[in-house]
């Protein structure tokens, strides 16, 4: 079983390799789409390195390696964090088809207003 996470704060231990290097590794028989056909990061920072990239474009990069990986769970930790409204509604959509399990932490309230599966909200009191 594989499990996926995105985490709030992204790093990568190996900040000269390009997106490009990390998602082709990240497919294992290439039958993933292409990084640029995601929409996530534009061309020309595929192959950038990935310490150049801002926080948002790292977190759009963990986002495509999940979807590289195919994970049968998918942990999401605040997924429209550095998002623009076009890709947190696509990311929406997306889920509502992903073939596994989802998991989803968010204090987004447009995410949470459209989610329509099983849910557990946490409150402090």
């Amino acid at each position: 079983m594989r499990v996926g996470l995105l985490e709030q704060d992204v790093s990568f231990a190996e900040a000269h390799r390009t997106p490009h290097e990390l998602y082709t590794a990240a497919r294992p028989d290439g039958g993933a789409p292409a990084l640029t056909s995601l929409g996530l990061l534009a061309a020309r920072d595929c192959h950038r390195p990935v310490g150049t990239l801002s926080v948002g474009q790292r977190r759009r990069l963990a986002l495509a390696l999940l979807i590289a990986r195919a994970p049968h769970v998918l942990l999401l930790d605040e997924p429209t964090n550095h998002l623009s409204p076009t890709l947190a509604e696509e990311l929406s959509e997306a889920l509502e088809t992903a073939p596994g399990a989802v998991v989803l932490a968010s204090h987004d309230r447009w995410l949470r207003r459209r989610w329509h599966h099983d849910r557990l909200d946490l409150t402090g009191h």
